[in-house]
């Protein structure tokens, strides 16, 4: 009765959100990819706000890109919590607004995430993008593509996660334009395949939108950035950036290019750009220390890419707080084990939340020779916070918080850590009354 109930209201929030977006007839950005995604989003609204009424569905701090949220995003519902009456207050208001309100936007970029077989047919039905932006690759969500490997035995997972990707590309008409990766095997492979007009973006030298970077320090980022002949440099203080946030910066310039924006306005929006929430922010925490905050969520990829930016730090003592990647499936193992052998020959000391660090990460890391005695694991992160505050820091410390999500909630360690925990409304993700209650929830675990 419950599933009834659940895909009945899928279908009307779809069948709304089709004849919403058909009537107001906007031009359609959707962007999918398994890193990076919400970046990109707002990187694009960004740039293209300086010449367009441009939305998109990053709202309330959150990338709302499900079968649900990207309707509740495109219908102006504000999310406040998943109780029933919640729900049935945010029927009502897209409803509501359906009839009553006008699409104020010319270009609206939808976040298309893909968590399970069917997730991009599925959005597919409910809009047609006019661009396609595919990003980036990675075995996230993997457990969820299993089953399909009992009749796909001579794929991998990540071929299956990449062909439901792919078909946000696929689907573009021939007017419209597809974005690929060029730097990236699988999604560039798609470019003779894409009836649609084509552009990409990448380091490589043969992509049409390409970076260089110049400068990477751990107080600034500069990257040359050519398109047509045309170069100009890009400049980043306030975040932590390395070659695969360049790639997401790249990707957002050339949509703001095929839009006519020039190259020297893509720069200067992307140089005013505030990251959302737990993505490498820089943030000043008690002691002396300085907190990398990455505690949205986690892939080996993104790890990888936080461990790197941790590196930049060679002069301080560098901790690595680390929780589990989550949905996995069979990759579990192979994924952070992987995770720790790069680990090892960057952070000084390792605080491991969650069983799958504990079991495979933390072997992985001995067998790797590194001191047992430097690292600390922990299957509660309020105890884990504890034990930092009371007996790891000594001062002057760089802590790297990155972990996904489901049950880990590695924010509270950055909160607990935080030198002005007033501003953590304003600075952490998942914020509000909600995500509170979660939070406290595993304290007492």
């Amino acid at each position: 009765m419950k599933k009834i109930f659940s895909k009945t209201i899928i279908e009307y929030l779809r069948f709304l959100t089709h004849l919403y977006l058909k009537r107001w007839k906007v031009d359609i950005i959707g962007v999918t990819g398994s890193v990076g995604k919400t970046t990109v989003t707002l990187a694009i609204h960004k740039i293209l706000s300086k010449k367009y009424r441009t939305g998109m569905t990053y709202k309330d701090k959150h990338g709302l890109n499900s079968e649900t949220g990207i309707p509740f995003a495109v219908l102006d519902v504000h999310i406040e919590g998943y109780s029933l009456f919640n729900w049935i207050k945010y029927l009502f208001s897209a409803t509501y607004n359906f009839f009553t309100k006008k699409f104020k936007y010319e270009k609206y970029i939808v976040e298309m995430g893909v968590d399970k077989p069917d997730d991009m047919i599925h959005l597919l039905k409910m809009l047609q993008p006019d661009v396609g932006v595919f990003l980036s690759m990675a075995k996230v969500h993997g457990e969820n593509f299993e089953e399909l490997l009992k009749v796909n035995k001579n794929k991998e997972i990540i071929d299956l996660i990449f062909e439901e990707k792919a078909k946000l590309v696929e689907s573009i008409s021939k007017s419209g334009w597809s974005v690929l990766n060029q730097d990236d095997k699988m999604i560039y492979g798609l470019f003779k395949g894409v009836e649609s007009r084509k552009i990409t973006f990448g380091l490589n030298h043969k992509a049409n939108v390409k970076g260089k970077i110049l400068k990477v320090t751990s107080k600034c980022f500069s990257a040359e950035i050519c398109y047509k002949g045309e170069c100009k440099v890009l400049n980043i203080k306030k975040y932590l950036v390395n070659g695969n946030v360049l790639k997401t910066f790249l990707a957002a310039i050339t949509v703001g290019l095929i839009n006519d924006i020039k190259l020297d306005d893509c720069i200067k929006a992307i140089e005013d750009l505030d990251f959302p929430p737990g993505r490498m922010t820089k943030i000043e925490g008690i002691k002396k220390t300085l907190i990398i905050d990455s505690s949205y969520n986690s892939s080996k990829p993104a790890l990888i890419e936080a461990l790197e930016n941790l590196n930049l730090f060679k002069n301080s003592k560098r901790i690595a707080v680390l929780g589990d990647m989550r949905e996995l499936g069979i990759e579990e193992e192979s994924e952070h084990r992987e995770a720790a052998r790069k680990a090892v020959n960057i952070a000084d000391e390792f605080v491991l939340i969650g069983p799958a660090m504990k079991k495979y990460f933390y072997d992985e890391a001995l067998k790797q020779g590194f001191d047992k005695s430097k690292m600390y694991t922990f299957l509660n992160t309020w105890k884990a916070l504890d034990f930092i505050k009371d007996d790891l820091l000594k001062g002057g410390e760089v802590i790297l918080v990155k972990g996904s999500q489901n049950t880990l909630f590695l924010e509270i360690i950055v909160e607990g850590l935080m030198g002005d925990s007033s501003e953590a409304e304003e600075i952490l993700c998942r914020r509000g009354s909600f995500w509170k209650r979660k939070r406290l929830s595993l304290k007492d675990n």
